[in-house]
């Protein structure tokens, strides 16, 4: 069995797989209770860090890692999540200039104010943002979060085939496990699939404090370039001192992908 130091066990989350779930299958791996530092939305994937026995107690000590993430903006396309896993809210040709991006970045980085995603698991008076949503609840804005962003930072700038890319968004809708509407998200973007149109993809780096959201920061982006923009991958690159390379890969903890899918899914192998 994978060695875990110290009770601390960094894992590689692929996407689709919650990561309450994954804490849970990987305590039983090792006959014991425990707890993550963070989750990872559905369409996400990176490192987690799962504290086992009774180094889970001590939770929120890790949870205030700093983290670095990758993400990538598809501009001209928004949805009601801010990533693939939404409905689409808007579309329009307008895409921001490489140099209009470099420019703005700067503006993002110290201490950062966010409104949370309205499709989050954030509660608000007792029920989660989520629940609220797909009650077509009406909210004037959703709760803030406070933190700070250390570095934030253009890695690529290209025009890519929308097709191409909603092949790519489909595979990873079908990975995801429960209820998150696949069936009415899944048909919206088969109806813009097939075309041969260009879309500009941005990718960035940021490091960044707790709590806050790398959809909402997106939108943050969008906002002051006056786009629209979707949220097309996230991948946690590092949590605290454990980045990929520490990470513990699922078919390499449970011997194979498969067995990890069968526990996941709960099916006994």
């Amino acid at each position: 069995m994978y060695k875990a130091k110290d009770n601390i066990l960094a894992v590689w989350q692929p996407t689709g797989v919650s990561t309450n779930r994954l804490s849970q299958i990987v305590g039983e791996r090792y006959g014991t209770l425990s707890s993550h530092t963070g989750t990872l939305d559905p369409m996400a994937e990176g490192v987690v860090i799962i504290l086992l026995g009774d180094t889970r107690l001590k939770k929120y000590e890790y949870a205030h890692w700093r983290k670095i993430y990758e993400f990538e903006i598809i501009f001209g396309i928004s949805t009601d999540s801010f990533d693939a896993m939404g409905l689409i809210t808007g579309k329009n040709k307008l895409a921001p200039p490489k140099i209009e991006i470099e420019k703005i970045l700067h503006g993002f980085v110290g201490s950062y104010s966010q409104n949370v995603p309205m499709y989050s698991a954030v509660k608000l008076k007792g029920k989660k943002l989520f629940e609220r949503a797909r009650a077509k609840e009406i909210l004037e804005n959703t709760p803030v979060k406070k933190g700070e962003i250390f570095k934030l930072c253009l890695k690529r700038y290209s025009e890519v085939s929308l097709n191409s890319c909603i092949k790519d968004i489909l595979k990873r809708i079908n990975s995801v496990k429960g209820d998150f509407r696949q069936e009415p998200i899944v048909s919206q973007w088969e109806k813009l699939a097939g075309t041969e149109k260009k879309v500009v993809k941005a990718k960035f780096e940021v490091e960044m404090s707790k709590g806050l959201y790398v959809r909402s920061l997106s939108q943050g982006i969008c906002k002051k370039l006056g786009c629209l923009g979707f949220t097309y991958s996230i991948k946690r690159t590092k949590n605290g001192i454990y980045g990929r390379e520490e990470a513990v890969a699922v078919e390499k903890l449970f011997s194979s992908r498969r067995n990890f899918d069968n526990l996941v899914s709960g099916v006994k192998s």
